[in-house]
């Protein structure tokens, strides 16, 4: 009994220590707190300058895409003063703004179809410019419409699940194509579209019954449509960030119209820079190009008539359609056929023409970036 109430007499001589505790860890989160808030409030600002000179980024290299339009015989006289032909003659682009920036771009001449451009992005808070030096090339691709898969690295069939026509003869698939190959800069050059910068994040076909115009979006694109109908592309859609087609809303037809889907992106790794999801349905020829990573499975409505080309520049191209393929797929370090049929047809209409728009392909010159630079 005694033992008990020395006990009790301990612990009520303890009552003030709980308030000790808590000071102590109020003292330590008056030290902690402080600089923690600094430590998110400078994330938050960094996350900040980042996206605005990633968007800064690609107004400027609009600009670079602008001034090779021009270089369009078709375009050329729309220079003010014309197109420079001397050593160290420089013109004035018209003017354009991007998303609240202004950009001006300046054309100099350096010899015989070489120039060199300069693109300057101006916003309130930043001013970022790229510089490149672009020459004439007669580069001629068409080597890789010639086979059913055309793969840089490998190519793998899923047994069962997909099949591939024809197994032999001259456009069978080919491992480690060895052929030319091209790069980002010249198809980035060769498929930009020159128009008014789509400004929102997220494209409803629905908004365009009577067609699709050229579109450019700089930075991301989602893809949908909120009534079921046919959608015809009458231009090319330009896109410099990660794309989705068809993964959500109301199904779709898309009709590629002979036109090109390009996604400067190159997102790789194990994500995409282009996905087309099962909402869309894909019909008639056209070129489907992404600098990274493509994850293809809409559904097909195509036919042998029909010619599509799908291209991983530098990365994967993952198939799974939901139907016949009929064209080639081609990837830099693999393609893969998960299930379904893919079959080649000719790239060329009843007449000897291209159904579609590659380099090469009925065009006998682009332009090519050499150099390519920030400041």
């Amino acid at each position: 009994m005694r033992n008990l109430i020395t006990i009790s007499r301990r612990f009520r001589s303890q009552q003030g220590q709980a308030l000790v505790v808590a000071l102590i860890f109020l003292a330590v989160g008056a030290i902690m707190i402080p600089p923690l808030l600094m430590l998110m409030g400078s994330a938050l600002v960094q996350g900040t300058t980042f996206e605005n000179r990633t968007t800064g980024l690609y107004a400027a290299d609009a600009g670079i895409e602008q001034a090779i339009w021009y270089l369009d015989p078709e375009n050329s006289p729309l220079i003010p003063g014309g197109l420079p032909t001397n050593t160290g003659e420089t013109r004035t682009l018209p003017g354009i703004s991007i998303d609240g920036r202004t950009v001006s771009v300046t054309l100099s001449y350096l010899t015989e179809d070489t120039y060199q451009i300069m693109s300057t992005s101006t916003s309130p808070t930043e001013t970022i410019s790229v510089t490149a030096v672009i020459s004439e090339t007669f580069n001629n691709y068409t080597d890789i419409l010639n086979h059913v898969i055309t793969s840089q690295g490998d190519y793998i069939i899923q047994g069962g699940q997909a099949s591939v026509t024809p197994t032999t003869g001259d456009n069978t698939p080919i491992a480690y194509y060895e052929g030319p190959w091209p790069n980002i800069n010249e198809l980035s050059t060769f498929y930009y579209v020159n128009t008014t910068p789509y400004t929102s994040a997220t494209l409803n076909l629905a908004d365009y019954p009577a067609g699709v115009p050229e579109i450019l979006r700089l930075g991301t694109l989602d893809i949908v449509a909120t009534s079921n109908a046919v959608y015809t592309l009458q231009g090319d859609v330009y896109i410099t960030g990660d794309t989705l087609i068809g993964m959500t809303g109301s199904n779709f037809t898309l009709d590629l119209n002979g036109h090109s889907i390009y996604v400067k992106s190159n997102t790789a790794g194990n994500q995409y820079a282009l996905r087309i999801g099962g909402k869309c349905t894909l019909v008639g020829s056209g070129t489907i190009i992404a600098e990274g990573n493509i994850e293809f499975k809409p559904n097909l409505a195509t036919s042998l008539s029909d010619y599509i080309f799908v291209l991983s520049v530098n990365g994967k191209t993952y198939m799974q359609p939901n139907g016949n393929f009929y064209g080639t797929l081609a990837g830099s370090t693999e393609v893969y056929l998960q299930n379904g049929s893919v079959t080649y047809s000719s790239p060329f209409d009843e007449y000897g023409n291209y159904k579609i728009d590659f380099p090469g392909s009925g065009l006998s010159h682009f332009w090519g970036v050499i150099t390519w630079s920030i400041s």
